[in-house]
């Protein structure tokens, strides 16, 4: 699978990286057998990057994920967590998130942006990984979106002392390439003033559906020669399944406007006798600051109907089309 060099990195990101939320029983409880058989299905179709996150699954992600990798040569492939929440053991029942994660790790998740909580954010995941080191740390989740009124106290926290471990750990070695994940890119160009960061995992904000991110944020991370990795490209779901009843946007059933401009997309597609999912996949790559998307697709049928859709031709009349449609 072709690869893109991450920033001034010399990290080599294969197109298609593997987000492994689905290994923390993401909506829905799998095996650990199932979870075998998916690392070694997209290992197989080339893919050498995978992320998680200590908050998939309270930890169950990692640890499935690490166990999965374990035969493969660590010099291979890249791998990426997040930083900046705690796992500490839950002795109290009912604290579970049952709608996102069923039976997931027995921890509760403290966030902890400072530095102290940075370093053993990472050295956390490297213990439930089994690894000794990661190439890509991710700042998970700081922004308004999450945190509402604490973000600026937060943000002060994270800028002045969290960053400060991350350079750190990057300075030592520890870590290839630091940067941000979030849903919303307001907080990417607010770090951008304070940090230098290699890379933005973006969630949802630059998908055929929803464009606020091309605002002159992206076109300034080039500048910046900072990379995008792209994740949501589905927007949780809706580009894929269309707008059907029930079908997700954001985290949440789609509102009747939305339903509305996925109908556009979707006569689009049609017209063309393109395929949405490969339009979705195919999208954030129209902006060269993107240099991977991150998709959680489980069975080997997706996964090999993903990397298809990733190399289908699209002609240029659909793009047009599609920007003529303005999602910005």
């Amino acid at each position: 699978m072709e690869k893109k060099t991450l920033g001034n990195t010399a990290l080599k990101l294969t197109k298609i990286g593997f987000g492994a939320s689905g290994l923390g029983n993401l909506y829905h409880e799998i095996t650990y057998h199932q979870a075998e058989i998916a690392v070694d299905n997209i290992w197989n179709m080339g893919c050498r990057y995978y992320d998680v996150a200590p908050h998939y699954g309270a930890g169950l992600a990692e640890r499935r994920l690490g166990l999965c990798l374990h035969k493969y040569d660590r010099c291979k492939y890249i791998l990426s967590s997040k930083v900046g929440r705690i796992l500490k053991p839950r002795f109290e029942p009912g604290e579970q998130l049952p709608n996102d994660f069923p039976n997931e790790g027995p921890f509760n998740r403290y966030y902890d942006y400072s530095y102290s909580g940075i370093m053993r954010s990472y050295e956390d995941s490297c213990q439930r990984l089994g690894t000794n080191h990661l190439d890509i740390i991710l700042m998970h989740d700081i922004g308004s979106y999450t945190h509402g009124d604490n973000h600026d106290k937060l943000f002060k926290i994270a800028i002045e002392s969290g960053y400060k471990a991350m350079d750190e750990l990057r300075s030592q070695g520890l870590v290839k390439a630091i940067g941000m994940g979030c849903n919303e890119h307001e907080i990417f160009k607010q770090s951008m003033q304070y940090t230098d960061f290699d890379c933005f995992l973006l969630a949802g904000r630059y998908t055929l559906l929803d464009q606020t991110a091309d605002d002159g944020f992206l076109d300034d991370c080039v500048k910046k020669n900072i990379s995008i990795i792209s994740a949501g490209v589905f927007n949780s779901g809706i580009l894929a399944t269309g707008p059907v009843k029930g079908a997700y946007f954001n985290y949440a059933p789609a509102s009747t406007e939305i339903l509305a401009k996925v109908r556009k997309i979707y006569q689009v597609c049609n017209k063309y006798n393109v395929p949405p999912i490969a339009a979705a996949i195919q999208f954030p790559f129209r902006h060269k600051a993107t240099i991977s998307v991150l998709l959680n697709a489980l069975s080997e049928k997706h996964m090999a109907n993903n990397m298809d859709y990733l190399y289908q031709s699209i002609p240029t009349e659909f793009w047009k089309e599609i920007d003529k449609l303005n999602f910005l």
